[in-house]
């Protein structure tokens, strides 16, 4: 299979490159650039997608599309390539394949999408025999079923393609041909059309896996293994994820360690470094996997947490009685709740002031703004 469809989206000019060569005004209204906004609000850099629009006129783009998002030096999206895989020429090569077999694919409500014929059409109206509870599994396992019609018998595979989120139907017409070589060949087919979209979606995966790791590493510590500023920066500050933890209720802890220059001067840097992966280490002890604990910077330490500051008190508590049990050091902890109306610069002052009068009043202790 080779690539049939290229589209490319300039988000700086709001502007659209087609695969038919036109440049386009974007409007994320429509149904036609939609998805563009969808794809800019998750915190993912790169997608599989299915792009089957209702519109007569784009229907000359269905296509299986892998879309990732372009950056500039500042680690902002400038625009969007999409890389896709022309649906006729997919479906005539599967298609070629045996005329008696016909190859659909439908949504996880049964609604056909493709072939274009039959677009809007419910399964069970084109297959009475096949059971909406049993269309149902599909999602935790494939399905065959037999069906029954006008004195000819089909038997229809259905498999849920996650990434693209369609169910692949292959129905196939074993009226004349009902024996054990038929059914072989069947399933050898199925196992040939299976591997085929595998292959696919394993050759768009293993040619960004390079580039995966490195995003994955600038976006952690590689002392203390915490998210970094650069996570902040880009995955909460700059997406939609800030705009959610303002709505949700979330709270601003930070804190930093005690006397920790005096450390670094008198034992050296090595054993300040110690002393920070140690801590690190017994901080994500007491937090939850969904939680963001992120290193600012030094011996300075953020946690977002989707609860209110009064209970995130008793985190921060169980933090700081931990750290001075298990080592020789003590934490200074301020926290603040995150308002609707927070910037992030907002939200970090209040909590800032907050260390700071923790550390005024003696140390080792958590104040609340």
């Amino acid at each position: 299979l080779s690539v049939k469809k290229i589209g490319l989206v300039d988000i700086r000019n709001n502007l659209y490159l087609d695969s038919l060569g036109r440049v386009l005004s974007i409007d994320i209204n429509s149904e036609r650039d939609s998805w563009i906004k969808d794809f800019l609000e998750t915190p993912q850099d790169y997608r599989y997608h299915f792009y089957d629009p209702d519109i007569p006129e784009y229907e000359s783009l269905y296509s299986f599309y892998y879309d990732h998002k372009i950056k500039d030096n500042n680690n902002q999206v400038v625009g969007i390539i999409g890389i896709g895989i022309n649906y006729d020429t997919f479906y005539n090569k599967i298609q070629g394949l045996d005329e008696h077999i016909n190859v659909s694919f439908l949504t996880k409500d049964g609604e056909v999408r493709l072939p274009k014929n039959l677009k809007g059409k419910s399964i069970y109206a084109l297959s009475p025999d096949i059971s909406e509870d049993q269309f149902k599994l599909i999602e935790s396992g494939n399905q065959i079923a037999w069906e029954h019609s006008s004195g000819e018998t089909f038997l229809s595979y259905f498999h849920y393609l996650k990434d693209i989120n369609r169910v692949l139907l292959l129905k196939i017409n074993v009226t004349e041909h009902y024996n054990q070589s038929r059914r072989q060949h069947f399933y050898s087919f199925i196992l040939g059309v299976a591997l085929t979209i595998i292959v696919v979606i394993l050759n768009l995966s293993i040619s960004l896996y390079q580039s995966n790791k490195l995003k994955q590493t600038a976006f952690y510590d590689s002392l203390t293994r915490c998210r970094n500023r650069n996570y902040l920066d880009s995955k909460i500050i700059k997406y939609g994820y800030w705009k959610q933890i303002r709505q949700t209720g979330y709270s601003m802890i930070i804190f930093d360690v005690d006397h920790f220059k005096y450390i670094n001067d008198t034992f050296g840097h090595s054993e300040g470094d110690r002393v920070l992966k140690q801590i690190a280490a017994i901080v994500r002890r007491c937090l939850r996997d969904s939680d963001d604990f992120i290193r600012w910077g030094g011996d300075e330490f953020i946690i977002l947490l989707d609860m209110k500051a009064q209970s995130a008190i008793n985190i921060a508590d169980r933090i700081k009685e931990h750290v001075k049990n298990e080592t020789l050091v003590s934490l200074s902890i301020g926290i603040t709740d995150i308002s609707v109306k927070d910037s992030f610069k907002s939200a970090m002052k209040r909590a800032d002031s907050a260390l700071y009068d923790a550390k005024k009043n003696g140390r080792n202790q958590i104040k609340v703004h």
